[in-house]
């Protein structure tokens, strides 16, 4: 997977590129634990080229969801089908924002 950096702006905006795995998951939670780090509370998350969601990349976004509750935003833009089942199936689409 591959986070690319779209905005610096309010939102913050960033694209998924590839899976969201096992293997991907900590590359995800160490970037956007740095992005809070440094002061960044509004996030929108493109995902037009994500095309799989683990369930270990949902602990992410969970964990996501979680930070921007407390003071910030969190918002996912062009979800491909695939992976809105995904956050259907799981309940997410009911706790997450979309665009």
């Amino acid at each position: 997977m591959e986070i690319k950096v779209i905005d610096e702006g309010k939102p913050y905006v960033i694209a998924l590129e590839g899976r969201l795995d096992t293997n991907t998951s900590p590359q995800l939670e160490e970037f956007a634990g740095g992005l809070y780090e440094k002061g960044v509370s509004d996030i929108a998350v493109d995902m037009a080229a994500c095309d799989f969601v683990s369930s270990a990349g949902l602990r992410v976004i969970v964990a996501m969801q979680k930070r921007a509750a407390t003071g910030g935003s969190l918002v996912f833009r062009n979800v491909v089908p695939e992976v809105m089942e995904v956050f259907q199936m799981t309940g997410f689409d009911k706790i997450l924002t979309f665009e």
